[in-house]
């Protein structure tokens, strides 16, 4: 008797149809059979509500979660701002980001590269010096800004190659 069974579970695996519905196709084993009114629940039909129960509260546990860590990222970059603020006196107050600045100490500070690190790139190239009261490095301030306007600057594009050796494009 037992091994009838199961060898009638086994042919119905086997056996597959197509719904007339939605045209999937299904196995025999996995069908719902009842006459003409659906069957009385039993237990495990109670089991399936209190999962789907369950799988709902969870995906509403997860959604407010992601709202409020949302909510913290949001109030952790206000945070951030704030004591970027207090410790960054040079590029906070432009309204700089730091990455796209370049150390230089001599004879100027930084050079910002402002948008370097944004998709859209580079929109602005800023020399960035202290105000000082030293007369030479005032001269070297104003010879730059000649140099500049008078747009006595080259573009020039190295390139080493596999020896080491640097090139001129």
């Amino acid at each position: 008797m037992k091994n009838e069974v199961l060898q009638f579970f086994s042919v119905q695996r086997q056996i597959f149809g197509i719904c007339p519905n939605s045209k999937e196709l299904f196995r025999l084993s996995d069908c719902n059979v009842f006459l003409k009114k659906q069957p009385i629940a039993d237990w495990k039909d109670g089991l399936d509500r209190e999962a789907d129960k369950l799988e709902k509260l969870a995906d509403r546990l997860e959604e407010r979660k992601q709202e409020l860590q949302e909510k913290a990222r949001v109030k952790g970059r206000v945070a951030a701002a704030k004591v970027v603020k207090k410790i960054d006196p040079v590029f906070y107050p432009r309204k700089l980001n730091p990455d796209d600045a370049k150390v230089l100490f001599h004879p100027i500070d930084y050079v910002v590269f402002d948008g370097m690190k944004k998709a859209d790139g580079v929109n602005r190239i800023i020399l960035l010096d202290r105000e000082t009261e030293s007369v030479k490095h005032r001269e070297i301030q104003r010879s730059i800004e000649k140099v500049i306007d008078k747009e006595h600057y080259e573009w020039v594009t190295l390139r080493v190659d596999e020896q080491g050796q640097i090139e001129e494009e």
